[in-house]
């Protein structure tokens, strides 16, 4: 019981160090990076529908980065 609590502490002891790693590697990362992995993962989770449902979600998640770029600007600049 004691080697397992032990594991247990050892194991927290690291999380900090890991979540500190993640966040510094989620900055470096570019916001285009970040729009196609969220892109890639959303047609992933298209490719689990059938036919015509399929064909409409890869219609959704195609939109290239330049033009998602492009109109989150200008909704921004409406904001302020």
């Amino acid at each position: 019981m004691d080697r397992q609590l032990a594991r247990i502490a050892g194991a927290a002891k690291g999380r900090p160090v890991a979540l500190a790693l993640c966040a510094l590697a989620l900055t470096a990362c570019s916001n285009r990076q970040v729009y196609d992995a969220i892109q890639q993962n959303r047609q992933l989770e298209c490719q689990k529908l059938p036919g015509t449902q399929y064909d409409e979600c890869m219609k959704q998640v195609s939109e290239p980065y330049d033009d998602y770029k492009r109109d989150r600007d200008e909704l921004t600049k409406e904001q302020r």
